[in-house]
This record gives C-alpha cells, structure tokens and sequence, in this order.
C-alpha cells in the first residue's frame, strides 16, 4: 500500500516543521558490549544474505536491551495494565475504509508490535515495527496503515489519546514514526552507521515510555457509546495472511440496494460466509496489504 494510497484511505497527513518528540532523549547508556555483540553477529553472518530475517536478529537485539534498562531502572512496569508484551506477526483488520467513495475491509500482519496491558485488543498495539531487508527501507504506507489502524480503533472505543508510535527498519538504518492526535504523522531517520546507537536506543525507549502514558489515557464521553452497534465500524483483530491488496467492486446496480448479508473474500480467497449467490467484482492488485470490499450476496 503506498504512501498516498494510506494518506487518502485513512485522512491522515504529514506534518510540516520539526516535531517535538523529534529532539533527543536520553533516558540510559547503552551497555557497553551492545556494540561488540552486533560485530560479533555480524562478522558470524557475513557470508549470509542481507534478507529480512538477518535484519529482524538486530532488532530483536535492540529491543530487548532497551525493555531490559527500562525495567532496571523502574522506568516501565513489568506488571499491571502498562505492562509491555511484544508481538509477532499480529494481524490487523479494520474497516470500513474507504477507497474511491466505497467502503472496503483493510487487513494486514504486522512484523512486530508492542501491546500494553493485559488484553490482547488492536487498540492497545500502540508501538508498530516493520522489518525490512538490508538497504531495502520502503514500506512508509504499509507501516502507517497499520498506525492508522490503530488509530481509528482507539477514537471508536471512545479513548480520549490515540497517538501511536512506528518504526520501519532493516537493522541498521531506522525510520521512526508518530502519528497525533490530528492526524498528522512525522518521522525521523537515524542510521547507526552514522550516529551509533545511543540515539536510536534512547527514540525506542521513548516511544516506550510515552505509549505507556497514552495506554493509561481514560476514557472519553461521545456519541460512541450510545451509537447502534449495527454502525459501528467493525474493529476484530483475526488470523490473516500476508497478501496483495485487492479491491474488489461490486455492481452499480448493487449499490442503491438497502444492508443485507455481506461477504467477506479472505485472502486465501475463500469466503467467510455461505455461498448464497455469484457475485461479479474486479481484483486489481496493488501492494502488500490487502483492501476489499464487503460484497453483498445475492
């Protein structure tokens, strides 16, 4: 899903000027041995391929020692609703998201997440972290659509912070993301061939402490809650696969015609609900999420 694509899908947009939480943070040192352990593993995996889980090895490193220090130093808690769980492979599903004026259900498998508290809901994944193959970072759309996702589900729940946290890195070179309250999202690319790692241990460990702070935000009064359930967008976090994103468009005649069962196409292709008549739709791939269109039965 490209850049764009994610901005007109989910109303979000970058943001101008120097951003806040753009100035460097120092909440530790990192151990002393950080550095030499990535030599080591580096030089132990020279004649390797630069390939997406070579880059996930770092980030599994980095990551542990930064949730590691935190807990040293009682910076984040182990323990209670700001716990810190990180996940692999969570999948996302949202709709309904618009494409072209018509509403599709959006679906993707995020890398990594870092989900606070103890209730496995996509509201609470509110760090993302994508792994790329080494001098391979695109993926800014795929990345801030997860974000977005996130996003829309806290301000449907009724969440009074919806600020949410990404990272798109191959291990050596990190392009860190937020994304307000309004909005607006903004990054800042930090390479540790250039600065070292000192820096971009101390943006995770912000993210990390701030995501704590918003997953501790208290409710909101809205309309949300004496909303019919039957208009509320629908917000489960199931099994996906990785695919293609495929819009798929139902007939014109179609459209005018009031609610009824609706079909959702997996991505595997097979359908979610009976088979209750033919439906005619146009698939046009484009990008590694997946977008479709909740098709109506006959």
């Amino acid at each position: 899903m490209s850049l764009q694509q994610t901005e007109m899908a989910f109303g979000i947009k970058e943001a101008t000027g120097t951003q806040p939480w753009m100035v460097p943070h120092l909440f530790f040192a990192l151990p002393a041995d950080f550095g030499r352990y990535l030599e080591l593993y580096d030089t132990l995996t020279k004649s390797g391929v630069d390939n997406e889980a070579k880059s996930r090895c770092r980030l599994d490193a980095l990551i542990f020692v930064v949730y590691r220090t935190l807990s040293e130093q009682d910076l984040h808690p182990n323990t209670g609703d700001s716990r810190a769980t990180l996940s692999f492979e969570t999948p996302f599903k949202w709709s309904p998201v618009p494409v072209n004026g018509v509403p599709h259900t959006c679906t993707g498998t995020a890398d990594y997440t870092v989900l606070f508290g103890g209730r496995d809901h996509m509201a609470c994944h509110l760090i993302v972290l994508e792994a790329k193959k080494r001098y391979n970072l695109s993926g800014a759309g795929q990345l801030l659509a997860y974000m977005a996702m996130v996003q829309v589900n806290r301000k449907a729940r009724g969440q009074s912070n919806w600020s949410v946290w990404g990272c798109l890195s191959d291990g050596w070179s990190f392009h860190f993301y937020f994304l307000d309250m309004e909005g607006n999202w903004s990054s800042k690319i930090l390479s540790s061939s250039v600065l070292g790692w000192q820096e971009i241990a101390n943006t995770l460990a912000h993210m990390i402490i701030q995501a704590q702070a918003v997953a501790n935000s208290p409710l909101r009064l809205s309309l949300y809650s004496t909303q019919d359930p039957s208009t509320r967008p629908s917000s489960v976090v199931s099994s996906v696969v990785e695919g293609s994103i495929a819009l798929k468009r139902k007939p014109a005649s179609e459209r005018a015609e009031p609610p009824a069962k609706r079909q959702r196409t997996s991505i595997g292709g097979s359908s979610a609900l009976e088979t209750l008549g033919s439906v005619n739709s146009e698939v046009l791939s484009i990008g590694s999420l997946e977008i479709r269109l909740d098709m109506k039965l006959r």
